[in-house]
């Protein structure tokens, strides 16, 4: 039985809504539903501007009757904070960077549907999507250091690539609408719900035509590791035919080096209908490996709508 892992997760951090328009503030703000949500039950949910680009994915839960806590990456928190408190007006809400550690564990635990939410001994921990080396993953949200966490080295990430988790960052503010991030497909949409920023243009989307980009994940094997800042770069195609130049045709989302495998593994926005009709590759030259994600991909016809 392998030993449980610990990691430390210093690209997340957790902002807090406190007040008693916490969850109806936030519900207005969201792609998913808060309003309903169960006190032992996180979720996925995008943040949008009007035009329905995402500025955000989130991990969001309940702390008792007003306060939600949101899971988010740590370089657009302070953007997002500021661009959330515009629209406080009178609502009844506090927004604020909590002083909380995020750590990723990986162990033996029986399997829990995601999202699922306990409480122990003052740590929240949810169930994340898919595995890590055969072990389930949760995060730990604590008030505590953990002293036995390592750093992730990749590790971590690369699982989150595998299960088709994205996380918006600030260089991917703005580029994606969340049906192309697969959130329709992984629970962070809810349909049924009321209005909130870029609702109609995810909600046209999704009732008059399949959308033709969605997220896909890859890898290379490299002898280095890459440059930084990788996320939002392009990808490119080589077509079938011979001859034919690389074109530009998917960008980044995000990315994880692990130097002991010498992989970095994506995951990229992609035509669907480019699938078929040549290799990708990095700006470098280096040829990228679809990977499989653990959900099922619509699939596109020829009369699909655009997107």
């Amino acid at each position: 039985m392998s030993a449980p892992l610990s990691f430390t997760l210093p690209d997340l951090c957790v902002l807090q809504f406190q007040g008693a328009d916490a969850v109806s503030f936030l519900h207005a703000q969201v792609s998913n539903d808060l309003e309903h949500l169960a006190a032992d039950r996180a979720c996925l949910a995008a943040y949008c501007t009007a035009k329905g680009r995402s500025l955000a994915t989130l991990v969001l839960w309940r702390e008792a009757t007003d306060t939600v806590f949101a899971l988010v990456r740590r370089d657009l928190s302070e953007a997002l904070i500021k661009r959330l408190r515009m629209f406080v007006l009178r609502s009844k809400v506090t927004i604020s960077l909590a002083e909380l550690q995020v750590y990723g564990v990986a162990d033996q635990s029986a399997a829990q549907a995601v999202w699922n939410l306990q409480r122990e001994g003052g740590d929240t921990l949810i169930q994340a999507p898919g595995t890590l080396e055969g072990m389930n993953r949760h995060w730990r949200i604590s008030s505590q250091q953990d002293a036995n966490a390592q750093a992730s080295e990749g590790r971590w990430e690369t699982a989150d690539i595998l299960a088709g988790l994205p996380w918006v960052s600030a260089a991917t503010q703005d580029l994606f609408i969340p049906q192309t991030l697969n959130l329709d497909l992984i629970d962070g949409i809810n349909f049924k719900k009321g209005c909130y920023p870029g609702q109609e243009v995810v909600a046209r989307s999704h009732y008059r035509g399949t959308i033709k980009r969605r997220m896909m994940a890859a890898r290379t094997d490299r002898l280095d590791a890459p440059p930084a800042g990788q996320e939002s770069a392009d990808v490119f195609l080589v077509p079938s035919e011979g001859g034919a130049e690389p074109i530009v045709a998917a960008r980044i989302i995000n990315r994880a080096w692990q130097a002991q495998q010498q992989r970095l593994y994506v995951l990229m926005e992609v035509v669907l209908a480019d699938l078929e009709q040549g290799q990708f590759q990095l700006e470098q030259g280096q040829a990228l490996e679809l990977q499989p994600l653990p959900y099922a991909l619509p699939e596109l016809s020829a009369s699909d709508g655009t997107n």
